[in-house]
């Protein structure tokens, strides 16, 4: 790899961990809090961010407690779809590129990138629901304000799967014929 290209790789490797190290404080910080406002009420007006939750609890502990874990669960996932980016680096061999682990691990992300995307919007109108209703709950949006760009993700990231396994087929025949 030229010195530029290592730089890109290097540098891509570290904004994922970046990001993956963020979901995974998100996510705890988010369980943290669950926990804390079950033992304290109260802590529902203050939970992650300033998110403000309150009014929902007080109405309604078990949409509260809907709302809450489906923000947990996608923060949680976002945080493993990094993950397994990160893994992505250390079992990806430039010289022999097509491997099973990593189609694997692609294929994971597909999944798990459709799940977030599928969830996501369901949690959008879900909430788009509870508003038309009367619970403020207009803040949790951005909790999943992303889910376009996961399902966007994992219509290309299926595609690659495809092309990754086609390569595996491709590299095996070579080897064969060698």
């Amino acid at each position: 790899m030229t010195k530029r290209n290592d730089f890109i790789w290097k540098a891509i490797h570290t904004v994922c961990w970046i990001i993956f190290i963020a979901y995974l404080l998100q996510t705890g910080t988010l369980l943290v809090n669950f926990f804390i406002a079950i033992l304290n009420p109260a802590a529902t007006r203050n939970l992650h961010l300033g998110l403000d939750l309150s009014a929902l609890y007080y109405k309604s502990g078990f949409l509260y407690d809907m709302v809450f874990v489906t923000i947990i669960i996608i923060s949680g996932l976002k945080a493993y779809v990094f993950y397994l980016v990160i893994k992505i680096f250390s079992a990806l061999n430039l010289v022999k590129p097509f491997s099973g682990e990593v189609a694997e691990l692609i294929s994971k992300i597909t999944l798990f990138s459709f799940i977030i995307g599928a969830g996501s919007l369901i949690a959008q109108k879900v909430v788009a629901k509870l508003i038309e209703e009367g619970y403020e709950v207009v803040a949790v949006e951005r909790y999943w304000d992303d889910a376009g760009a996961y399902l966007m993700m994992s219509a290309i990231l299926f595609v690659i799967t495809l092309i990754f396994r086609k390569g595996i087929e491709l590299q095996n025949e070579n080897e064969l014929t060698v």
